[in-house]
């Protein structure tokens, strides 16, 4: 790890794997871009998991603390870079927080940004002044890059912070998508096609994570019995909810649960 500068930090890997390898530990608040250029890497940001391979980007904003996972896809080699951006350093560089925890964009990396990660991960480590400044300014070169072509650091429109904030309300938990589109004033295409836009996701799948992500606190926090958490989530039926529960978070609710209890 390369700690450049105070919410600068640089992880840079390129190595050749004989066997599956799993780690993880604890993510700071703040916003991660991470790369792929060779083999394959699946992360889990507080539970929620990504799968990236050759050539693969990510940006994943973290508002508060939380978990990290990582596993290696399989022997063979090893080509990234994870960058770590701290709030404060968002916020002097003048660019907009987080719009939601565990917000997540994935895309194919474009030439120039593989090209700029390929020059840092080649860049030795070094002591010395110069050397950190020219991989701070590549750095940030690629850190503009990947927002620029993410349009991120454009943040929301005030109609779509809106909407999530109606949404995150639990007011219009049980509303049709055309209940929701009339109370914002928008017609249902377009308010999908700019919440996807916004929020890289669509109206229900964020109303369904955020209904998860209430559960999986009711249980891991507040000591809750799978069957209330189900029903707490707007799931009839356990078994749905737990099927749910473990494509959202790779762990199924009872295991969570036993953790909990075991701890």
């Amino acid at each position: 790890m390369i700690r450049l500068r105070p919410g600068l930090e640089l992880r840079c890997s390129d190595v050749r794997h004989a066997h599956r390898g799993d780690g993880g530990g604890a993510a700071s608040a703040g916003l991660y871009l991470v790369m792929v250029l060779a083999g394959e890497v699946q992360v889990a940001y507080g539970g929620r998991r990504l799968r990236l391979a050759a050539e693969g980007g990510a940006l994943i904003a973290l508002r508060e603390n939380d978990s990290f996972e990582r596993s290696d896809c399989g022997p063979g080699p090893e080509r990234k870079l994870s960058l770590w951006v701290g709030p404060d350093w968002l916020e002097q560089a003048g660019l907009a927080p987080a719009a939601q925890h565990l917000s997540m964009r994935s895309w194919r990396a474009s030439r120039r940004l593989q090209g700029l990660a390929d020059a840092i991960i080649g860049t030795p480590a070094a002591d010395s002044g110069l050397a950190r400044l020219q991989t701070e300014c590549r750095v940030i070169e690629l850190l503009a890059e990947a927002l620029g072509s993410q349009h991120t650091d454009a943040g929301p429109t005030a109609r779509m912070r809106a909407a999530r904030e109606l949404l995150d309300s639990g007011a219009a938990d049980g509303w049709s998508l055309a209940e929701i589109a009339l109370e914002l004033g928008l017609h249902e295409n377009t308010l999908q096609q700019h919440f996807r836009a916004a929020y890289g996701c669509t109206v229900f799948e964020h109303l369904r994570r955020r209904r998860l992500l209430a559960a999986r606190r009711a249980i891991e926090r507040e000591g809750q019995s799978v069957t209330e958490a189900a029903l707490s989530a707007g799931y009839n039926s356990p078994g749905n909810f737990a099927t749910a529960f473990k494509r959202e978070f790779g762990c199924s609710p009872g295991r969570l649960k036993a953790r909990r209890q075991m701890a």
